[in-house]
C-alpha cells in the first residue's frame, strides 16, 4: 500500500529506465523476427528446397515466427505499461509535493501520515468572529485533502499495475504471452489501463486555474516537457498553463489537425473543409505569411494559446506573452467570426489593438509591456443561420471566456497581477457582458464594448468591474449598434421575424427608446458607462471601423488602446445617448 513516505520518496524515473530496456528487447527480438520471416519466405517461394524436410522446417519456422510475432506484441506492451506507470506515479507524486511545499511555506507541518499541522491560534483570533472562516485549520484541512488524494490516486495506478503485472507474468511462465492473439488482446488492456492512469493523474474536469496551475508548477521541468511533447491535445486548452507551454502544445496540436483534415478524403466537407482553410490560416500566420508580421523573428512575438476542432473550430492567438506583460487585452470577436478570420484579419486587428497600447505606454513615459490576445473560444453565430438572434451562444461562451481570464490570473509572472481589459465587438460584447454579469468575479480590470447590440444588463453597474470600468464606443451609422429591441419592431409593426443585425431597419424606438435588440443601449446615458469618442462613419463600413480598419474609426483604436495600456484617463469622451 502507497503510504506519504513511500510516495513522497519514490523515483518513479526507475520505471521508464526499465520501459526503455524492454522497448530495448523488442527491437533485439523484431531484427530476429524478420531473419525468421525471411527464410519462410525463402523456403515457400523463392528457394529449391522441397520435399518432407522442408514442409516440416517451414511448418517449424511459422511456428516460431508466430511465437515471436507474440513476443514482440508482448514486450510493446510491457513497455507502454511501465511507461503510463511512471507518468502516472509521477503526476501524483507532483500534486503532492506541490501541497506539501505550500504547507512549508505556510509554516505547517506535514507528518510521516500524511496530515498537515498548524500552530494554535493566538488569544486575539480566538475573539476574532471572522478567524474560524479564514483559520489554519481549514488550509491545513485543505492541504491534508489534497495529499490525501495524491496518495489514493498512486495507490489505486499501483494495485491497478501490479495486478496487470501479476497476470503478465503467469503469461510469460506457461507460454500464453506467445500466442499473437492473446498477446494483442492484452495489448489492448495494457493500453486502455494506460489511458485510465494517464486521465487520474490529470487535474479535475472541474478544478479551477489556479488548482491547475499549482498542478503544473509541482511538475519538474522534464515532466513538463513530456506531457507537452506526449498529450498536447489534453494541455494546449488547459487554463492555468503557463503560456509558453501552451503555445508548444497547440503548434504540435495544429500539424497533428492538418495531416488529419489533409488525409480524409476529398472533397471535404463544407464545415471541414472551413476548418481545414482555418488550420491552414493560422499556420501561415505563425510562419510569417501576412504582411503585418507574425513570424520567427518578429515583434512582439506570437502565441497560439488554444486551437481545437469543437464545434466551428477554437483559436486563441497573443501578441505577446500575457503571463509577463503589465498590460494584457483578450479581444471577442462576433457575427460570422472564424477560424480563417481569427488567422487573418482578427489577428491583424488584435496587432493595432496592441500597437495602439504600447503607444499609449511610450506616450506616458513607460516602457511598453502589453499582451494583446484574440479569443475565438466559442461558436460565433453565422449570417446564415438564426443564432445571432438568440443570445444562447454568448452564455455559453460567457463561461469558457471567464475561465479563460481566470487561467490568466493564475499564470501571471510578477510581484504585481496584470492590468487585464475585456474587450467585446458586436456579438462579442453580448458575450463579454454575460461574462462580467456572472456570480464570481470576471477576471479583468475594465471592459470595452464597441459595435454593440446590447449585453443583457441594463446598467453598468451590473457589470463585476463596476460602471467606472465599463467603456463603449459607438459610431453614429453602425446599424448594429442601433438595432431596435424585438418589443419595438413588434409595437411599431415591422415584425419581429429578422435575422439581425441587417435584416431589420434601425430608428424604431416606440415602446423602449434605449432599447437594443440584447437589452438596454451600452452607449445610451441611462446605462452609465463611460463612453468614448468614435467616427460617425458609414453604415457600410462603421461597424468594422473601431479598431482602425483601413485607417478609420477616427479616434476609436486610440482610445481604446489608452485603456488597455492603462491610461483611461487620457481618453477622449463622448456623449451617452
Amino acid at each position: 500500500m502507497v503510504d506519504f513516505g513511500t510516495l513522497h520518496s519514490a523515483r518513479p524515473g526507475a520505471l521508464r529506465a526499465a520501459a526503455d530496456a524492454y522497448d530495448a528487447l523488442g527491437l533485439a527480438n523484431e531484427v530476429h523476427h524478420e531473419v525468421i520471416k525471411d527464410a519462410v519466405r525463402w523456403i515457400s517461394h523463392g528457394g529449391n528446397w522441397t520435399g518432407s524436410a522442408a514442409e516440416a522446417a517451414t511448418t517449424a519456422l511459422t511456428r516460431t515466427n508466430r511465437r515471436l510475432d507474440g513476443s514482440h506484441t508482448a514486450l510493446q506492451g510491457m513497455g507502454i505499461l511501465l511507461r503510463n506507470a511512471a507518468e502516472a506515479f509521477e503526476l501524483a507524486q507532483a500534486k503532492l509535493l506541490s501541497a506539501a511545499d505550500e504547507a512549508g511555506r505556510a509554516g505547517f507541518t506535514v507528518g510521516p501520515d500524511g496530515v498537515v499541522g498548524f500552530p494554535p491560534p493566538r488569544a486575539a483570533d480566538r475573539h476574532d468572529p471572522d478567524y474560524h472562516d479564514h483559520a489554519p485549520s481549514v488550509r491545513a484541512r485543505a492541504l491534508t485533502t489534497r495529499i490525501s488524494a495524491a496518495i489514493a490516486e498512486a495507490d489505486a495506478a499501483d494495485r491497478q499495475v501490479a495486478a496487470l503485472l501479476d497476470r503478465l507474468a503467469v503469461s510469460a511462465r506457461d507460454g500464453f504471452a506467445l500466442g499473437p492473439d492473446a498477446a494483442a488482446t492484452r495489448l489492448d488492456r495494457i493500453r486502455s489501463l494506460g489511458r485510465k492512469l494517464t486521465d487520474a493523474g490529470w487535474p479535475a474536469a472541474d478544478a479551477t486555474p489556479a488548482q491547475v496551475h499549482d498542478w503544473w508548477q509541482g511538475l519538474t521541468p522534464a515532466e513538463q516537457q513530456r506531457l507537452i511533447t506526449d498529450h498536447p491535445d489534453l494541455l494546449g486548452g488547459l487554463d492555468g498553463v503557463p503560456a509558453a507551454a501552451r503555445d508548444q502544445a497547440n503548434r504540435l496540436v495544429l500539424a497533428r489537425l492538418l495531416d488529419t483534415y489533409r488525409s480524409r478524403p476529398q472533397p471535404l466537407s463544407p464545415a471541414d473543409q472551413r476548418k481545414l482553410d482555418g488550420f491552414e490560416t493560422i499556420q501561415r500566420r505563425l510562419t510569417g505569411g501576412f504582411p503585418d508580421g507574425g513570424g520567427p523573428g518578429s515583434r512582439p512575438p506570437l502565441l497560439l494559446l488554444a486551437l481545437g476542432e469543437q464545434g466551428q473550430g477554437r483559436a486563441v492567438l497573443s501578441w505577446g506573452d500575457p503571463d509577463t506583460a503589465r498590460h494584457v487585452s483578450a479581444l471577442v470577436p462576433g457575427l460570422n467570426s472564424t477560424l480563417a478570420g481569427i488567422g487573418a484579419g482578427d489577428a491583424s486587428t488584435a496587432l493595432r489593438v496592441h500597437a495602439a497600447a504600447a503607444q499609449a505606454q511610450s506616450d506616458a513615459g513607460e516602457v511598453p509591456s502589453t499582451a494583446s490576445i484574440i479569443w475565438l473560444g466559442y461558436d460565433a453565430p453565422l449570417l446564415d443561420g438564426a443564432s445571432v438572434a438568440s443570445m444562447d451562444r454568448a452564455v455559453e461562451g460567457a463561461a469558457a471566456y471567464d475561465r479563460f481570464l481566470s487561467g490568466l490570473r493564475s499564470s501571471h509572472q510578477g510581484p504585481e497581477p496584470a492590468h487585464v481589459t475585456a474587450i467585446g465587438h458586436s456579438y462579442g460584447s453580448l458575450l463579454v457582458g454575460q461574462a462580467a454579469q456572472r456570480t464570481s468575479r470576471l477576471s479583468a480590470d475594465d471592459v470595452v464594448l464597441v459595435g454593440s447590440p446590447g449585453t443583457g444588463a441594463e446598467r453598468a453597474s451590473q457589470f463585476s468591474v463596476g460602471a467606472d470600468h465599463v467603456y463603449v464606443g459607438s459610431a453614429g451609422h453602425d446599424p448594429v449598434s442601433h438595432l431596435p429591441s424585438p418589443r419595438d419592431l413588434v409595437a411599431t409593426g415591422v415584425g419581429a421575424v429578422v435575422v439581425p443585425p441587417f435584416g431589420a431597419a434601425a430608428g424604431h424606438r416606440a415602446a423602449d427608446p434605449h432599447g437594443l435588440w440584447f437589452g438596454q443601449d451600452p452607449a445610451s446615458a441611462e446605462f452609465g458607462a463611460r463612453c468614448f469618442e468614435v467616427a460617425d462613419g458609414s453604415v457600410e463600413d462603421s461597424h468594422d471601423s473601431y479598431f482602425g480598419k483601413n485607417g478609420k474609426g477616427g479616434p476609436s483604436l486610440q482610445n481604446i488602446g489608452r485603456i488597455v495600456g492603462g491610461r483611461a484617463d487620457r481618453i477622449s469622451p463622448a456623449q451617452g445617448r
